[in-house]
């Protein structure tokens, strides 16, 4: 998983790449559930616009980091950190897993706390096993040539 060695020209591509696919998923996509949620969803962030913006750009700034340091212990952060923030984001955007709908004069109030802690507990795993992979990779790397050396025929 990390390789340092990864050439300059990769580490590029992957950034744009992450770059391009981000600013679709965190940016344009939001800006248009937005539009069809203003008027219709009280009390949500993704109503906002400055919500979609600050937090696309953020997701686009840790995951163009993460992709173009790729095999760096420098990765390690951005990895946790955007798995940090999709928690924030989706707790902010689901308003902690209440939902209310106007529609007609009608208002229906959503609950569904349970399916939003669920879809928590990935990006918590994903900003946890970061770092601990990076640990054991580091650990093993370490102990890697003493083996290679006991083991050798003398």
């Amino acid at each position: 998983m990390y390789n340092p060695d990864i050439p300059m020209r990769k580490r590029i591509t992957s950034a744009v790449t992450a770059g391009v696919l981000n600013a679709f998923l965190w940016l344009a996509i939001p800006y248009y559930i937005s539009g069809l949620l203003v008027g219709r969803v009280g009390e949500s962030a993704l109503t906002g616009l400055t919500f979609v913006y600050e937090f696309g750009v953020l997701f686009i700034i840790l995951e163009v980091c993460a992709a173009f340091f790729q095999g760096k212990a420098i990765s390690v952060p951005f990895i946790s950190g955007a798995a940090l923030l999709s928690i924030a984001y989706l707790w902010l955007a689901t308003n902690g897993g209440n939902l209310t709908v106007d529609a007609s004069g009608l208002s229906i109030t959503l609950g569904f706390q349970l399916i939003v802690y669920v879809l928590i507990l990935p990006a918590l795993w994903a900003a946890a096993s970061a770092p601990l992979s990076y640990i054991v990779w580091r650990r093993n790397w370490f102990k890697q040539p003493a083996e290679a050396t006991a083991s050798a025929p003398a």
